[in-house]
């Protein structure tokens, strides 16, 4: 009981992590990039910026909190203000989810690296889990907004590269393609959180994305020895 309220709260700690810095992270990227092609709306509205606060929205945190998935506040562009609309959507829409994925690389090696420091220390192996769970909540964050689904970013870069039929046909039909993408999206999301990725379509594509990102861990613990050092080590303590 006290090892799985322990696990509970280094986990919270991973979400906290995922709220004040990944999050801030990615919507400094995105604002960043548009201000760099032409479009100062993200500067005005005080999005450039680290501060949580300023990209954080209530219920999107409160459902990171206790779900472990959620949304910031969304990042405003003009579009006129741009100087080549096709290429500057696209990549101010690439910002963001190409941050949440180094990210990843960035904290899983950070995470093993701290875990080959001494794989006995109860306190790294601590480390380790918070770290890399913040690292997979990164990847899943980098996975979602790639999918070509309204209102993530996946769909701005497809709406770009898309021929004028299908334009149309999302205009006349807007309202009820927000409705239902929002229903995917939850479903998407409580599927995986609720069966713990047993029955989920993100599992596979996201196991993907982490064959492909792997290539960059450059640290490798080894997790059987760790394991045993650490077992041996609570019930030592029991």
């Amino acid at each position: 009981m006290q090892f799985r309220l322990y696990r509970f709260f280094l986990t919270l700690l991973s979400r906290g992590i995922v709220l004040t810095a990944l999050m801030p992270v990615a919507c400094y990227a995105k604002a960043w990039t548009a201000k760099k092609l032409g479009d100062r709306t993200p500067l005005f509205e005080g999005r450039l910026s680290l501060d949580f606060r300023r990209h954080t929205d209530r219920f999107g945190m409160l459902m990171v909190m206790v779900l472990g998935f959620g949304w910031s506040r969304e990042v405003n562009i003009d579009v006129s203000r741009l100087r080549n609309m096709k290429r500057d959507v696209t990549l101010i829409s690439l910002a963001s989810p190409v941050t949440y994925l180094l990210m990843y690389v960035l904290l899983r090696n950070a995470a093993n690296l701290v875990l080959c420091i001494n794989p006995a220390s109860f306190i790294l192996a601590s480390v380790y889990f918070v770290v890399r769970k913040a690292a997979f909540s990164a990847l899943f964050f980098g996975f979602i907004a790639l999918l070509p689904i309204p209102p993530l970013d996946g769909f701005h870069i497809f709406y770009q590269f898309s021929w004028p039929k299908f334009r149309r046909w999302y205009f006349k039909n807007y309202q009820k393609i927000t409705m239902w993408s929002q229903y995917i999206l939850l479903a998407l999301f409580f599927m995986d959180s609720l069966t713990d990725g047993e029955f989920s379509v993100l599992t596979p594509l996201e196991m993907l994305w982490t064959f492909l990102l792997d290539r960059f861990i450059f640290f490798s613990p080894d997790f059987m020895k760790s394991t045993m050092e650490i077992i041996a080590e609570l019930l030592s303590r029991a």
